[in-house]
């Protein structure tokens, strides 16, 4: 186990619904605090043994929670530093063994809010990924559908590709293991699920089967078909789980 989910071990935490972070901050001599901030959206100040988290009191629920696992994280692996998280610090899905401190406590974040061992077992396997278990899972955890669905693809031994995207194209994608070296294009197709989603706040689009040429920029993977679920964010992305039916075009150009 890595330490945040030894922690929750540790207090004998192994329901979701237990996972009560300004609890948990107090048994680590941390007191969660929220109010108006200005320009940052979390901080930390410690001393010694005790710190306290600042989280901004306009953000949304879940939100508040990762940026508070956020903050936690700064206290298990930098305490002693004190710092103040812009939004753009927190949650940014990039590579978790990043030696960066904020991605090292985004990486605490997701593990605390998103225990990969309470996740496991809702992870069946053969049972088909969709934005619609996903969803599920990030209510159950009270967590975002972002963050989910990252821990989600993390896990899962399935051929699926997460990506957010906005108008000017591709922001980040993050893939399981199991669909190899695939590289989404950085232009957005207009003919694609998650432009077509663009501007239906929340509106979870049916999955679809579209060729992989709207995803990948290769010669002749327009022979291939890939299936398709996109949802527009708060943030006004469009998230899309994509998965591949036909593992040929991992051989091929994975």
């Amino acid at each position: 186990m890595r330490p945040a989910e030894t922690l929750l071990s540790e207090l004998g935490i192994s329901d979701p619904s237990d996972i009560d972070l300004r609890a948990i901050a107090h048994c680590v001599g941390v007191e969660v605090v929220s109010r108006n901030l200005s320009g940052c959206e979390a901080q930390i100040v410690g001393f010694k043994n005790r710190a306290v988290i600042f989280v901004s009191e306009d953000a949304r629920h879940t939100r508040k929670r990762f940026s508070t696992g956020h903050e936690l994280g700064h206290w298990y692996h930098h305490r002693g530093i004190s710092f103040v998280c812009r939004r753009e610090d927190i949650g940014r899905p990039i590579d978790e063994k990043s030696s960066d401190a904020e991605r090292q406590a985004d990486a605490y974040a997701a593990d605390i809010i998103l225990p990969p061992f309470m996740v496991a077992p809702i992870l069946k396997k053969g049972s088909q990924m969709t934005l619609e278990v996903i969803a599920d899972i990030a209510k159950r955890f009270s967590a975002s559908l972002t963050a989910a669905a990252l821990r989600v693809v993390k896990m899962s031994e399935q051929p699926i590709i997460l990506v957010a995207h906005n108008l000017a194209g591709k922001q980040w994608q993050w893939s399981s293991t199991a669909a190899g070296g695939l590289r989404i294009r950085k232009d957005l197709d207009p003919r694609s699920s998650p432009f077509l989603a663009l501007g239906k706040n929340e509106r979870l689009q049916p999955v679809k089967k579209e060729p992989a040429s709207y995803w990948f920029d290769r010669r002749h993977v327009e022979q291939f078909d890939v299936k398709v679920q996109s949802i527009q964010t708060l943030e006004g992305e469009t998230l899309s789980l994509l998965s591949i039916p036909d593992k040929r075009l991992i051989e091929i150009y994975g």
